[in-house]
């Protein structure tokens, strides 16, 4: 087996049994192509603020995450804005032969496409500099519209529950804007959901900014080298790896490490890392 020190997301920080420990991982960097496939135009901007927990162990750290919906005539494109400014600057250095640099943290790795003319919608995510897609059938949501009303930004919104996979909603909509969407897949109410975040507060999306184009800014999606897979087999490929990642880089050839008290420690058995995906089933 081939020895090597993983450096994952450059650095990353972790406890484990109450010792300092830092993790560290190497993996093969991204080609950033400037190559764009034009989906749609749009004429609504929404701007999003996700603040999420990543550790239920420790529920009150949250990340935090800015993301944008933009809605078209035909599809709408929901991704991070970090990540998007990120890839824009990547894309400049590596055309200059410099280094790429990592996302801020807090930066969420999806992008999603709801088509309203297939009804169906695709993912688009990464894992290892490994960019997944997968389709799935868009989801019509059970919501029950309660009585109870707010003011979000000047719009008057009205309250709605439902569940998804595991998780309880409370979701905030407008009249003002009759468009069934929101943020990440959430959709299906008689207007813009402009905030919406589960019953434990582990993800919670707020409208931070809502903008109406008169000219229609282009919708794009950048053409990268796609491993195509399900939603089901995306999720069990994360739980196996951040549930063991000495297992999950070994697997590849790879001997994982982590510094501990200043000193290597390689292939930690059944060393985990934290993870809350916002979908639980």
């Amino acid at each position: 087996m081939k020895k090597l020190v993983v450096k994952f997301n450059l650095y990353a920080f972790v406890s484990l049994f109450f010792i300092n420990s830092n993790l560290f991982g190497q993996t093969m960097p991204l080609q950033y192509i400037d190559d764009f496939t034009l989906l749609d135009s749009a004429r609504y901007e929404i701007t999003y603020r996700l603040e999420y927990v990543s550790d239920i162990e420790k529920p009150d750290e949250k990340e935090t995450d800015i993301q944008k919906l933009l809605i078209g005539n035909n599809l709408s494109k929901y991704f991070s804005y970090l990540l998007f400014q990120n890839d824009s600057v990547c894309t400049i250095l590596q055309k200059r032969g410099g280094e790429t640099v990592s996302a801020p943290k807090g930066t969420q790795y999806y992008e999603i496409i709801k088509d309203y003319k297939t009804n169906k919608q695709t993912v688009i995510d990464r894992e290892d500099e490994t960019v997944f897609r997968y389709e799935e059938v868009s989801l019509s949501f059970n919501w029950a519209i309660q009585s109870d009303r707010k003011t979000i930004m000047d719009y008057p919104c009205q309250k709605a529950t439902t569940e998804f996979r595991g998780r309880k909603y409370e979701a905030w909509f407008t009249f003002s804007i009759p468009i069934p969407d929101g943020p990440y897949k959430f959709c299906g109410l008689p207007g813009l959901i402009v905030e919406i975040a589960d019953d434990q507060q582990h993800f919670v999306f707020t409208c931070i900014g809502i903008k109406t184009h008169s000219s229609l800014i282009p919708i794009k999606n950048r053409n990268w080298t796609y491993t195509n897979t399900t939603r089901e087999k995306f999720l069990e490929f994360c739980k196996k790896k951040y549930r063991n990642l000495t297992a999950y880089y070994n697997s590849f050839g790879v001997t994982f490490a982590i510094k501990r008290d200043g000193k290597f420690v390689f292939n930690p058995e059944n060393f985990s890392y934290p993870y809350n995906p916002i979908e639980l089933e």
